[in-house]
């Protein structure tokens, strides 16, 4: 995030239709301080899960009810190509989901 600027949110839009995953925006290149927000368009539980090394504050999340989930990229993560899991259950039936999609931590300016 360059000083003096807003952070900027990054909302990715899941979609599921017979274990095929789509995205609106399925590679994001994130800035300390970015937000990231998961959506599940179906409406359906899903988790996510960074892993042990994750550069957020949690490795995992999840949304029980199919609501957004919503974090904040930390000043200190460090910067790198992180590949997640999302794990989505599809309520007609029953079934889990799971992709991997990537993420990309941006290296400070001047850093």
């Amino acid at each position: 995030m360059d000083k003096g600027k807003h952070p900027k949110e990054h909302i990715i839009e899941i979609t599921v239709e017979d274990g095929d995953f789509t995205y609106d925006n399925p590679i994001i290149w994130v800035d300390p301080g970015d937000i990231i927000k998961w959506e599940c368009t179906n409406h359906w539980p899903f988790a996510i899960h960074v892993g042990w090394d994750s550069p957020l504050k949690k490795g995992r999340f999840r949304s029980v009810n199919g609501d957004s989930i919503k974090t904040i990229v930390p000043d200190e993560a460090r910067p790198g190509n992180y590949e997640y899991a999302i794990a989505v259950v599809d309520e007609k039936t029953r079934e889990i989901w799971i992709d991997h999609p990537p993420f990309i931590v941006k290296r400070p300016r001047g850093g």
